[in-house]
C-alpha cells in the first residue's frame, strides 16, 4: 500500500493513466509507428505499475495469452513489444515490493521439477548439436516462466487470486471476440511482426468439392493453438457461474462460456474436442456437473448440429477426401518420425525446435520433399514443423532429460491442487478444482498439438502455486494492489 495515499484516488490515476496510454498507442499506429508519442505516458503507466503491481500482471498476462497484443512494439524495436515491456515492469515492481516488505518468494514442490526442466534447457547449447537454436530456445522459455513465476509470487492474497483468474478470464474472451473479428470482418487486418496477424487462415485444398473454410486464429497466431486455449480457459467459466450468486456475474460467465465455445467451433480442430471430453468427465466425476442434463445438452446439440455448425466443419472431420489427404495421414508420418528421431537420440534430444529439419533430413517422402521446397524458399522455414504432439515434441527437442521433468511438473501441479481440493478453505478449493479442469484440458490438447509454449497454461501454473501459498497461510496481506 502507498502511505497516504487513497486507494479510489490510486485506482483513478490509474484508470487516466492507462487511458492515456491506450490513446498514445492508438495514435502511433496511425502515425506510422512512431514510438516518441508514447514516451510520457509510457513514463507515467510505468509509475503507475510500481505502485500498483497487480495492474502490471494483468496486462502482462493478457498481452502474454494475446500474441497478437503482446508483439506490438513500437518503432518496430523489439525490446519495447509490449509483453516484454510489461513483464519487465512488473518484475521491477514485484522486485521492489520484495525488497521492502521482505516478502519470501512462493515455493511448492513442483518447482523442484520445473527447476530441472529449465536446467535442461540451459545447457541445451552444451547437450544438443544445434548451438544457435539452443540459445533461442531459452530466450523463448524464459519469456514463459517470467509470466509463471510472477503469477506464484504477486498473487498473495484472495483477491489477487480472483484479479488473477478474471485476467485468464478476459484474455481468453477477448481472443474469442478477435475471432469473430477475422470471420465477420475478414476486411479487417493487423499484424505486429513475429508472424503473428490478425485474420482467419484460409483453407480451400482439404475438402471436398474444394469448399473453402477460414479457420479463426484469435490474435494467437494459429487456428489450433488458439482453440486449446479457449477449452483451457472453458473451466473457469463454470468457477465464475458457481461460486459467486450475482446475477450479473453469472450472466458474464455464460457469455464468455459461449464466446470461447463458438471460437472453438470457427477454429475447425478436432483436437479441443479430446480435451473438452476430459473436462466433462472431470467435472461430472467432482459432482460440479450433473450427468444427466449433460447427457441431455449433448444429445441435442449433436442432433442439431447440421443447423447451427459451420459449412465445412462436418467435411472437414469426417470426409472421406480430408481423411485421406488432410491433416490424419500426415500426423501419422509426423508421429512416425517423431518416433524415429527420438530412437537416434533419445537421452539428449537434437535441440530447441529441429524436429523439422530432422524430419527433412531423415524423410524419404513427397512430405519430406514438400517441406525442403518451402524452408529453400522461405514461404514455411523448418523449424514451424513440429510434431504435433507436446509430448513427443518435448522428447524429440530435449531428449528424455528434459520431458521426465516436465511430466513430473505437470502431474505434481494437479497433485498440489488436489490437496487444496481436499483440505483447502472452501473459496481456494473451488478455484484450485477449476484450475484442475484446466490443466486437465491442456494435457489432453497435447496428445494433438505441441502446445507447452502456450502462455495460458503457465500463467495457470502460477496461479496454483500462488493459490497454494494463500490456502495453507501464507497469504500477504499488505500487498500493494
Amino acid at each position: 500500500m502507498v502511505p497516504g495515499l487513497d486507494s479510489r484516488l490510486r485506482w483513478r490515476a490509474l484508470l487516466w493513466a492507462g487511458l492515456g496510454l491506450s490513446l498514445a498507442m492508438l495514435l502511433t499506429v496511425l502515425s506510422g509507428g512512431r514510438p516518441v508519442l508514447l514516451v510520457l505516458p509510457g513514463l507515467v503507466f510505468a509509475g503507475a505499475v510500481l505502485l500498483a503491481p497487480l495492474l502490471g500482471l494483468v496486462l502482462t498476462i493478457i498481452t502474454h495469452i494475446i500474441w497478437l497484443l503482446g508483439a506490438y512494439a513500437p518503432g518496430g524495436i523489439g525490446l519495447l513489444a509490449l509483453s516484454k515491456l510489461f513483464t519487465g515492469l512488473t518484475l521491477l515492481a514485484w522486485a521492489q515490493r520484495a525488497l521492502r516488505d521482505r516478502v519470501a518468494l512462493t515455493y511448492a514442490p513442483h518447482m523442484l521439477a520445473l527447476a530441472a526442466f529449465v536446467l535442461v534447457v540451459l545447457l541445451g547449447p552444451v547437450l544438443t548439436p544445434a548451438f544457435a537454436d539452443a540459445i533461442v530456445g531459452i530466450g523463448k522459455y524464459l519469456m514463459m516462466v517470467l509470466p509463471y513465476f510472477l503469477v506464484a509470487n504477486l498473487a498473495l492474497t484472495r483477491r489477487a487470486l480472483r484479479v488473477v483468474a478474471i485476467a485468464v478470464s478476459a484474455a481468453a474472451t477477448i481472443a474469442a471476440l478477435l475471432a469473430l473479428v477475422e470471420r465477420f470482418l475478414p476486411g479487417v487486418s493487423l499484424s505486429f511482426g513475429e508472424g503473428i496477424n490478425l485474420g482467419a487462415h484460409t483453407d480451400a485444398a482439404s475438402l471436398d468439392g474444394g469448399l473453402a473454410i477460414k479457420r479463426v486464429t484469435g490474435g494467437i497466431g494459429d487456428a489450433n493453438w488458439f482453440s486449446y486455449t479457449m477449452v483451457t480457459a472453458l473451466p473457469l467459466c463454470l468457477y465464475w457461474f458457481q461460486a459467486y450468486r450475482s446475477l450479473w456475474v453469472r450472466l458474464a460467465a455464460v457469455v464468455m462460456a459461449l464466446l470461447q465455445a463458438v471460437g472453438v467451433v470457427l477454429s475447425y480442430t478436432r483436437t479441443p474436442l479430446i480435451g473438452l471430453a476430459g473436462v466433462l468427465v472431470f467435472l461430472v466425476w467432482k459432482r460440479r456437473l450433473p450427468l444427466l442434463p449433460v447427457l441431455v445438452l449433448g444429445a441435442v446439440l449433436g442432433l442439431s448440429a447440421p443447423l447451427w455448425l459451420p459449412a465445412g466443419l462436418l467435411d472437414r472431420f469426417f470426409s472421406e477426401k480430408y481423411l485421406r489427404e488432410g491433416s490424419t495421414p500426415m500426423r501419422r508420418e509426423i508421429f512416425g518420425m517423431a518416433v524415429e528421431l527420438i530412437e537416434l537420440r533419445p537421452l539428449l534430444g537434437h535441440g530447441y525446435q529441429q524436429f523439422g529439419p530432422q524430419f527433412i533430413k531423415h524423410s524419404k517422402t513427397e512430405m519430406g520433399l514438400e517441406w525442403e521446397r518451402r524452408d529453400e524458399d522461405g514461404s514455411e522455414p523448418a523449424h514451424l514443423l513440429r510434431a504435433h504432439n507436446l509430448y513427443l515434441d518435448v522428447w524429440v527437442m530435449h531428449g528424455l532429460l528434459g520431458l521426465l521433468p516436465l511430466l513430473i511438473f505437470y502431474a505434481l501441479l494437479l497433485r498440489e491442487l488436489g490437496q487444496v481440493v481436499a483440505t483447502g478453505p472452501p473459496p481456494e478449493a473451488e478455484l484450485a478444482l477449476a484450475l484442475m479442469a484446466c490443466l486437465i484440458s491442456f494435457y489432453l490438447c497435447g496428445l494433438g498439438g505441441h502446445s507447452q509454449e502456450l502462455k495460458i497454461f503457465w500463467v495457470l501454473a502460477g496461479l496454483a502455486a500462488a493459490l497454494r501459498r494463500v490456502a495453507y497461510g501464507g497469504a500477504v496481506e499488505s500487498q500493494s494492489t
